[in-house]
């Protein structure tokens, strides 16, 4: 028998003797893939999904403070066609890695511009990442970590890891595809004058009244006060789905840009607004208040 075929019989025979259990282990964390379509953009995670199996999981298996990716194997990766948010902050299209920084009170999660990075090879820090910062919450048990869309809105979507006990959610929003020309009928919904309060921590007046009205067209609004520093008193009203609009930024009559992060939903009784809230992605409110004429 020559050297080579012993060899081979011998590599042969050590494969048959691994134990049942060894081989399960190398395919523990088996590759999944979730995608969700939101009023036109798509969003697409591949990942690894590791099991529990009854170990203390994030603060010893997945140390706090310490770079990780919500996976296993080669690194967990995000992938959208258009650009969106993300807790607030701006994503572009594209496709990255994804990494988290676990702590006991918020994750920092943080995207990659490069999507083909093994687990334990941590990204450099760089100008390029985008950090977001979201805060952990207890949940039922789930064995093998998961990732899903659990709520998809008009307008939006909640983007969850889940993995033992811990839920860390993101609030995605996208840019509206709806056509903001109204029909004369439905604009004269919502049109009228709105008693707004707004609470301390957004910055804004305590008080203003809102102004709803249409032209060409397009329902705007106004109010005694910027939405941004440097944005004029009137928006644009861009349709979202049902009562729900985003506020369209005007530099003069030219629409430039939809703020994706503000929801303005009116109450309509009978045909007719009766009360309109501006609302964050996450539902907290900005502002509120009843049809007053």
């Amino acid at each position: 028998m020559s050297r080579q075929v012993a060899l081979g019989i011998l590599a042969v025979a050590s494969v048959l003797l691994v134990p049942t259990q060894a081989l399960g282990q190398m395919q523990a964390s088996e590759r999944a893939v979730v995608a969700q379509t939101v009023d036109g953009t798509t969003l697409t995670l591949e990942y690894s999904r590791p099991v529990a199996r009854g170990r203390e999981l994030f603060g010893a298996l997945v140390p706090w403070g310490v770079v990780w990716t919500p996976g296993a194997n080669w690194a967990t990766t995000l992938e959208v066609d258009k650009d969106i948010r993300l807790n607030g902050v701006e994503v572009s299209a594209g496709k990255y890695s994804v990494w988290a920084i676990p702590n006991r009170d918020h994750f920092t999660i943080s995207l990659n511009p490069n999507p083909r990075i093994f687990h334990f090879v941590k990204p450099d820090s760089s100008s390029e990442q985008i950090h977001i910062s979201t805060v952990p919450t207890r949940a039922s048990h789930v064995e093998m970590l998961t990732w899903s869309f659990p709520v998809v809105r008009g307008d939006g979507a909640v983007l969850d890891m889940r993995w033992g006990t811990t839920s860390v959610a993101l609030q995605v929003v996208v840019q509206p595809s709806r056509p903001v020309v109204l029909t004369e009928e439905r604009q004269a919904q919502f049109v009228g004058v709105y008693e707004m309060s707004f609470p301390p921590w957004t910055g804004w007046p305590a008080e203003g009244r809102l102004e709803i009205f249409a032209t060409d067209g397009l329902l705007r609004g106004r109010l005694p006060f910027r939405l941004h520093p440097d944005d004029e008193l009137e928006f644009g009203l861009i349709p979202s789905g049902g009562p729900r609009f985003n506020p369209g930024l005007l530099r003069g009559d030219e629409l430039f840009n939809v703020e994706i992060g503000i929801n303005v939903e009116f109450v309509v009784e009978e045909g007719h607004a009766t009360a309109v809230k501006f609302l964050t992605v996450s539902g907290e409110v900005l502002g509120e208040g009843p049809l007053v004429r």
